[in-house]
């Protein structure tokens, strides 16, 4: 039996289904502490509402609205799924222990599970993003602690406002989990590369950053270039060969990447140490941008008689369909919105880069 400390996360299996060298960098974001935040937040508010011991636990003070808007769309749902109350949610973390069921992975821990629904939740905060493989590993532990056939996981993600489901049967959601554990240790270029504790000396990032200082200088993207419509000549034949165009593509994005995280090391090498001056350098400028001051449109309420809802409407920007649907459900029900509603804007055609079998 391997180590404890070689075992692996669930919630580090989306990651290392696509680059198993994947190693968390040390310390702690304060994005990661903000959805540590919310997510005890919804956890304990919830437990208060059903009446649990652990709605006892103190509340953590959230940041702003976005946060406490959030946790009050996460407990909604939850509502939703557990059919107004109907159903039992469990959110003590002390009861929520997801024990691995494949060798090679560590114990993990669920935000929410009704065993009588055969469901577990799971809250993200953040952007919308591949969590199938940490849900498959606790979706098992439950199908063998509750001698299920099958397990659903609900991933909420609080600040999209998104539900996306997975449905799993004991042989899918185990096959799902060695298939991470059992993937070769070969480096990958993927969306979690910054996030990497290994970014800087990764051969990946290194090969693709030394590959591109070598390649010929290209000449500069300028307005005028771009009218013409012509690619410099080192670049024309990727027109019609697919696979050096992608080659290329994806060794830019490591660069930029590479790119990204030069600039924030930048940035923090230029910032003065309190009260001292400005750092004086010859190739860069710290600028600070000071924040834009806003007005937020509640705060308008009690000037609505005399501004007139026409001209609020007017400055406002226009709205996400979901957020107009869940205003317009609590007061039409089931009324389905006036198709005059709705405008179509910003349409695109996008390019993406597929991921390709070596």
């Amino acid at each position: 039996m391997k180590s404890s400390e070689e075992l692996v996360r669930p919630s580090a299996l989306p990651k290392l289904a696509c680059c198993r060298c994947y190693e968390g960098a040390p310390g702690t974001s304060e994005a990661a502490e903000r959805g540590t935040r919310i997510d005890k937040a919804i956890r304990v508010m919830w437990a208060r509402m059903v009446g649990t011991a652990y709605g006892e636990e103190e509340l953590p003070e959230l940041a702003d609205t976005e946060e406490k808007d959030a946790v009050i769309w996460a407990i909604e749902q939850l509502e939703s799924v557990s059919h107004d109350g109907e159903l039992f949610i469990e959110t003590d973390e002390a009861k929520l222990r997801a024990v691995s069921q494949v060798h090679g992975v560590k114990d993990g821990t669920m935000d929410a599970l009704c065993v009588e629904g055969a469901f577990l939740v799971d809250f993200k905060s953040g952007q919308v993003r591949n969590y199938k493989e940490q849900m498959a590993a606790y979706a098992l532990s439950c199908m063998e602690e509750y001698f299920a056939d099958s397990w659903t996981a609900y991933l909420l993600f609080v600040d999209q406002r998104a539900i996306v489901g997975h449905s799993f049967t004991a042989d899918e959601a185990r096959r799902i989990v060695e298939e991470v554990v059992a993937k070769p240790k070969v480096p990958e270029h993927c969306d979690y590369c910054k996030w990497c504790s290994k970014f800087a000396t990764c051969p990946v990032v290194t090969g693709a950053v030394a590959e591109v200082q070598e390649t010929p200088a290209l000449p500069a993207c300028t307005p005028a270039a771009k009218s013409k419509g012509d690619l410099p000549d080192v670049m024309q034949g990727m027109l019609t060969d697919h696979g050096k165009a992608h080659e290329f593509l994806s060794k830019l994005n490591v660069v930029n990447d590479w790119a990204d995280e030069l600039k924030k090391r930048l940035k923090t090498a230029l910032t003065p140490a309190e009260g001292a001056p400005a750092v004086e350098d010859p190739y860069f400028t710290r600028v600070v941008v000071a924040g834009q001051r806003k007005v937020m449109p509640l705060a308008l309420g009690r000037y609505m008689d005399r501004l007139g809802w026409q001209r609020i409407l007017s400055i406002c920007p226009m709205l996400p369909v979901k957020d107009v649907e869940e205003k317009w459900k609590e007061v039409y029900g089931e009324e389905k919105m006036p198709e005059d509603l709705f405008t179509t804007v910003g349409g695109s055609v996008q390019l993406r880069l597929k991921k390709q079998k070596k």
